[in-house]
């Protein structure tokens, strides 16, 4: 740690310097009655306060409303206004305003990162590392999030683990999606039409409607629309988008009691990602026999059992924009959600209740194979999942002084699953897995408190959560499966070569917090804090997995200076992670097994600084560094070309010293917006967003073909705003420099030997209108 204690001390310290040579700005913003008399930057002392506390941005990352730079968290919010302009509609585009996150589609399923930390296991009895949720509703799979990202008040990014108050599989993190309430006494709306290339279509609106002054009406919708991104010749077109969706909600507030409750519809229907895949044999370039220390003959006795894609990659003519397929693959999915919030003001203390039910079916058709002809299919007739959540909370206290809350949590999810990997020419399935049930149960209870020992200046942080995890399921697995039509084999395992198991798993954990804040003036905080996370445990065919866990040392600051123009935010810390969960694909009877393979750790610094240098001209940027590495990974399964006879153990690696997963050492993200005033109220605002990564690998084997060398995109608009701010009108070109970046690698060994990848998306264009009234 003594490199980490080195760049958190250089980073505390370059804070207290900026702190010490303002001092002014301290004054200002403790400054009341007579202060007001004195300029500051052509204004009142009370009128840059008032300017002050007009940006401030107000989030519930600690479950109660605080502002940004009060909360003692590294946290990063997205206004709905940036979401729409960006036309990000689900959590695979967020990354686009949020270049600290890394997002890998995996088929039609999501693997976030941040810090280093994610969750590469993506099998129905394992759980995602970040915590998602929407008005407080649990979201236990991101494939749910195809489609929930509109009508927003804002997005939270919280980086970390945050496991006193957001519980289970929240190692990396938490992501807190806030929808647009309805506006009491106010009848409003707004609605954005955009047309871009690829025949891109994007329309979003809401309409706010007041019933009296005590209730109102909000509802809004959704259709985003695209052409295929990549030409797949005798198929068709692929990696198109077709999505719908709309909410309604009502908000009832009589005076303490406030009733909330919406419901959400989306509808899915378009190909999928596609996927470009290469056959490797013992001849393809980059295939590499594994030494005889680790693979001893007598262990593996065909040179194919010995074999490895180390260094196997795309191949350098390669277009990701244009590749063959023999059959286009399809994604539909249909999901109905309803979630409330009920809460009552007691006047010293706040009594809540939090709920949502979610029903998402999922349908998905995608080769796997990626060339001709079409060997491998991956089918999944039926993917459906239905979850429940509720928290009951109660909180109090007074901000400055002490503030507390208690509360227990209770979520269900139960998935009904039927896939399996086709092979077209054979007329039969490699395997075919019926779920007929997975049910996952969590039960925990919470508590946490902020006492200042100096009123609003030196407070103490502290919170603790136990949770309860049951899991159970009925696996039924077949192997090779004559089927010339497509049909499945029977539901119920009566059919030949069926395998049937009844897959348990229960573990219990107890998750804390501590920490210390100090504030010197209203908009300066430095704060030191100790945090755990775990990430649930779960079952494969052949056994279960325990729980990863991760104890998180952080220290980290938050300022404003020079009159508000200059904010800078700074954060870093240290991670103690151990048993993570890695998934590797055994055969085609067994699948993916997931192993806990060791412990890694994680440390970096990140920094978040926005300079106003005009009243029309703003500058930010952010700069994270990350040494994320694995200590001790061994007893991994080695992908190897072919599965070692029944009788012989498997081969097994060890990664130490590789990288985690999804960890560039750098990430840089900067954003200039240039206002010009033209008069009579028209404005023209101009923007333009860069981000870069550093090399990253994809997996945590370190494959060259799961490396993604350093990239940039850049984003640029142009926007005219009319008078009032009713009407405006942008043009755009996203990813300017076309780079269509690897965004999964993985290989399937034991006999299929095939190396998938998907590409992001290349360079986009068009002209999207807002009106407002």
């Amino acid at each position: 740690m003594t490199r980490f204690r080195r760049v958190a001390i250089t980073a505390l310290t370059t804070t207290t310097a900026l702190w010490v040579a303002h001092p002014a700005f301290a004054q200002v913003a403790n400054t009341s009655g007579s202060a007001a008399q004195t300029s500051v930057n052509g204004k009142t002392r009370a009128a840059a306060d008032d300017l002050a506390q007009s940006e401030d941005i107000i989030v519930t990352a600690t479950k109660v409303e605080t502002r940004l730079q009060d909360t003692p968290i590294a946290i990063r919010a997205i206004g709905g206004a940036d979401l729409t302009k960006a036309q990000v509609t689900d959590v695979s585009g967020l990354q686009r305003l949020a270049p600290d996150l890394g997002i890998t589609p995996d088929s039609v399923f999501t693997k976030i990162a941040i810090r280093g930390v994610s969750s590469q296991d993506i099998s129905e009895s394992a759980d995602p590392a970040l915590t998602v949720s929407i008005d407080g509703e649990y979201i236990n799979r991101p494939v749910g999030l195809n489609a929930n990202f509109f009508d927003l008040e804002r997005i939270e990014v919280l980086r970390g683990p945050q496991g006193t108050l957001f519980g289970r599989n929240s190692t990396a993190g938490a992501l807190n999606i806030v929808a647009a309430k309805p506006v009491l006494e106010s009848f409003e709306g707004s609605a954005t039409l955009g047309y871009g290339n690829y025949n891109a279509i994007y329309a979003t609106g809401a309409v706010n409607v007041p019933l009296g002054d005590k209730v109102a009406i909000r509802v809004a919708g959704l259709h985003n629309q695209h052409d295929g991104y990549v030409d797949n010749g005798p198929a068709g077109r692929g990696d198109d988008a077709n999505v719908d969706a709309v909410r309604g909600s009502i908000l009832f507030a009589p005076g303490a009691l406030e009733v909330y409750l919406a419901g959400e519809y989306v509808d899915i229907d378009q190909t999928g990602p596609m996927q470009y895949g290469l056959a490797v044999n013992g001849s393809t370039p980059g295939v590499t026999e594994l030494p005889a220390s680790v693979a001893p003959p007598t262990a593996y006795t065909t040179l194919a059992q010995r074999q490895v894609p180390s260094f196997v990659d795309v191949p350098q003519v390669f277009d990701p924009a244009s590749f063959p397929l023999g059959r286009m693959g399809s994604f539909k999915s249909q999901q109905y959600a309803v979630r409330g919030r009920v809460s009552y003001d007691f006047g010293g203390a706040t009594l809540s209740y939090i709920g949502g039910y979610r029903h998402v079916d999922n349908q998905a058709v995608i080769p796997q194979n990626g060339f001709l002809p079409e060997l491998f299919t991956f089918y999944n007739d039926r993917y459906d999942t239905r979850t429940q959540s509720h928290e009951v909370r109660l909180n109090g206290g007074s901000q400055g002084q002490f503030v507390w809350q208690v509360g227990g949590f209770y979520f269900h999810e139960n998935q009904i699953i039927a896939r399996g990997l086709y092979l077209p020419l054979a007329g039969a399935f490699a395997n075919f897995f019926y779920r007929p049930y997975v049910t996952s149960e969590s039960k925990s209870a919470f508590a946490q408190a902020t006492y200042w020992i100096v009123p609003d200046t030196l407070s103490l942080t502290g919170g603790i959560r136990y949770t309860d995890d049951k899991k159970d399921a009925e696996y039924i697995n077949y192997g090779f499966y004559r089927s010339p039509t497509m049909a499945r084999p029977p539901a119920d395992g009566s059919g030949a070569g069926a395998l049937i198991r009844y897959p348990t798993y229960k573990e219990d954990k107890i998750t804390w917090t501590a920490g210390v804040e100090y504030k010197p003036a209203r908009d300066n905080l430095l704060y030191a804090k100790v945090s755990t996370g775990f990430k649930s445990g779960g079952f494969d065919l052949v056994g279960s997995f325990n729980a990863e866990n991760l104890t998180a040392y952080e220290i980290g600051s938050k300022n404003r200076f020079m009159g508000n123009s200059l904010e800078f935010n700074a954060s870093a810390f240290y991670y103690d992670y151990k048993d993570q969960q890695v998934q590797v694909y055994i055969d085609t009877t067994v699948g993916a097994r997931t192993f806990n393979a060791g412990k890694s750790r994680v440390w970096g610094i990140e920094t978040d600084t926005a300079v106003r240098l005009s009243p029309n001209d703003r500058v930010s940027l952010i700069v994270n560094y990350i040494d994320a590495r694995l200590q001790q990974f061994a007893g991994i399964p080695a992908p190897t070309l072919a599965n070692p006879p029944a009788n012989v153990p498997r081969l097994t690696l060890d990664l130490a010293g590789n990288v985690a997963p999804q960890a560039p050492k750098w990430t840089i993200g900067i954003n200039y917006t240039k206002t010009i005033e033209l008069g009579d109220g028209y404005k023209l605002v101009a923007n333009g967003f860069s981000r870069f990564k550093s090399r990253y690998f994809l997996t945590a084997f370190n494959y060259r073909g799961d490396e993604v060398d350093a990239f940039t995109t850049t984003d640029l608009s142009l926007e005219l705003n009319m008078p009032n701010n009713r009407f405006s009108i942008q043009g755009y070109v996203r990813n300017l420099e076309n780079n269509r970046v690897k965004t999964y690698a993985g290989f399937t060994g034991g006999g299929i030997n095939i190396y998938n990848w998907n590409f992001g998306q290349p360079r986009t264009y068009g002209v999207q209108g807002s009106f407002r009234f």
